[in-house]
């Protein structure tokens, strides 16, 4: 903005001072005005030549800033998407883990099952024999108060013989 004031100033008064050292009062109205006219192209010209190097400047720096802000996009998009793989990753890693967990847990329950089935069928065994033990006992006793009887009967039947 330095520039400007430095490069446009100098030029204004050189303007102004050619209009007034230019002829008498009719000829300086016209004279004037164009004297305006080329003053207002000058310093036009001046300002545009001051300011373009600059605003070209700042429009190559904002183009590039553009340009650096699509590839930070850029960079943050692939960054934000290899943080939800790495998420991902973490919840699949962790959801293995539970699977061998319950497959450790599982096996567990399988191994104590088949042990249990083995002792539900030794009891089985051991209630059948038991059964056929205790069947065994009976059909004994049962026997065996059946000779008691047979003998009795023989025995209450030879009294009854024996008064002849």
């Amino acid at each position: 903005m330095a520039s400007l004031g430095t490069t446009v100033e100098p030029v204004a008064q050189n303007m102004t001072e050619q209009v007034a050292s230019e002829e008498p009062e009719e000829q300086k109205e016209g004279a004037s005005l164009e004297s305006l006219e080329a003053a207002i192209e000058i310093l036009s010209t001046e300002v545009l030549a001051a300011f373009l190097p600059e605003m070209d400047e700042a429009k190559e720096k904002i183009n590039e800033l553009t340009q650096n802000q699509g590839i930070l996009i850029e960079t943050m998009q692939q960054e934000n998407a290899k943080f939800a793989e790495s998420q991902e990753a973490k919840a699949l890693a962790e959801i293995l883990s539970q699977v061998r967990a319950y497959h450790i847990k599982l096996n567990k329950i399988k191994h104590e099952m088949s042990s249990i089935n083995e002792r539900v069928a030794r009891l089985k065994r051991r209630a059948q024999k038991l059964k056929s033990q205790k069947e065994k006992e009976e059909k004994s006793k049962l026997e065996a108060q059946q000779r008691e009887l047979e003998l009795e009967r023989e025995l209450t039947a030879k009294i009854a013989t024996e008064p002849k």
